[in-house]
């Protein structure tokens, strides 16, 4: 393959750019929105810090880009709740927005690759030909479809391939965002940081310049169902009850912010029946939309790493059967691991904390580095019922 299309210049859109670009392989990625370095860091209705660990530590190794996540984001050192350690994270890992992976990544991919990788920018691709690889006109040899849930190159495929199918399914998991900007050194900038367990509630940081200190605090607070609030007066008594630690570390105006938002359904799953179809392949989110557990982010770049180790162990017209084959087992197992996630569900408390005793801790293993996410699943399904 000479030629490949990228759709989607996000995390696992560049990744497998800069990882085919390593091997000397053209590609030009279409993204719909500005380049990384003009457009914001997080959505503060949405966003949530980000640890970068096992799964995605291997892709960053894979192309060699540890230094520039050095530069770009914070070194993670695990999960702190209430000041104490939980859960140390010993090898290289880092912590952050989406905004600051792309920033990583786009930077390496200036710097080294300048003259294998074409960036079309603000470029909304609203229909593509995946049985004869052409995007805008031009044809490819392979399309990747890495344009996240709501992927133009999934819904080309279930138009023109037979049988390609996707499921979909939903659990009640819901998040509200919530600035912490009176944090001070109260907080380790290196953690995740527990303020709660129900509502499941974590802090951690993102670069930001413009303030003094080089960061943000963002507070992710997780409910079982959809809130708002009438006022900040109530949106604070809300907090007084459930996460008082957070109205120690901030404003009246962060609280006044956060009143006027409303808890965003994070719950929802997207399984398709194949990662392949013609000319086109799935990666990424675009594969296997699933609830947040710390994983989008390195699973979007392991499956892009997974698609370049494919196309550089065998012939080209079996690269799509054979990253299927690589792929899905992960991507099925990480979808039913972040299914049993409940916030606010006592069952799963009580699951998380029986396994553990028992030796097994899904969410932690899951973020090994030397752990198959479909290893992690059979872990846990040993265990029975409690994961049945």
């Amino acid at each position: 393959m000479k030629d490949i299309a990228i759709i989607g210049g996000g995390p696992g859109g560049l990744t497998a750019a800069i990882a085919l670009a390593r091997r000397g392989i053209r590609s030009t990625v279409f993204e719909r929105d500005g380049p990384p370095e003009t457009m914001p860091r997080f959505n503060p209705d949405r966003s949530y810090p980000i640890d970068l660990t096992g799964h995605g530590l291997r892709a960053v190794r894979h192309i060699d880009a540890v230094a520039h996540f050095d530069a770009h984001m914070t070194p993670f050192r695990g999960i702190r709740n209430r000041g104490r350690i939980v859960d140390a994270w010993s090898e290289p890992g880092w912590i952050g927005s989406r905004g600051d992976i792309t920033r990583a990544l786009m930077s390496v991919a200036e710097e080294r690759h300048r003259g294998l990788i074409d960036f079309a920018f603000d470029s909304g691709i609203s229909t593509v030909d995946v049985r004869a690889g052409t995007v805008a006109g031009r044809t490819f040899d392979l399309v990747v479809g890495a344009d996240g849930a709501g992927s133009v190159v999934r819904t080309a495929m279930r138009e023109q391939i037979e049988g390609f199918t996707v499921e979909t399914g939903a659990i009640p998991n819901y998040g509200l965002v919530l600035e912490l900007d009176r944090v001070g050194d109260q907080l380790d900038r290196r953690y995740l940081n527990g303020l709660a367990m129900s509502p499941l509630t974590l802090t951690g940081v993102i670069l930001d310049e413009s303030r003094p200190d080089g960061v943000r605090w963002i507070c992710f607070v997780g409910v079982n169902k959809p809130i708002g609030f009438a006022s900040p007066e109530q949106a604070a008594t809300w907090l007084r009850r459930y996460v008082p630690l957070a109205l120690d570390l901030t404003s009246e105006r962060a609280v006044a912010d956060f009143s006027g938002r409303e808890a965003v359904h994070l719950g929802q799953r997207l399984t398709c029946s194949r990662l392949y179809g013609g000319r086109a392949v799935l990666i990424g989110d675009a594969a296997a939309a699933f609830p947040p557990i710390g994983q989008g982010g390195n699973a979007a770049l392991e499956s892009a790493v997974v698609l370049d180790e494919i196309l550089a162990s065998g012939p080209p017209e079996t690269a799509g059967a054979r990253f299927e084959a690589a792929w899905k087992p992960e991507a099925d197992a990480l979808t039913w691991i972040s299914g049993q996630v409940r916030y606010q569900s006592p069952w799963a408390t009580a699951r998380v904390a029986i396994s553990q005793a028992l030796g097994v801790n899904v969410i932690r293993e899951a973020k090994s580095s030397t752990r198959s996410y479909a290893d992690v699943r059979r872990s846990a399904r040993r265990l029975g019922p409690l994961w049945a």
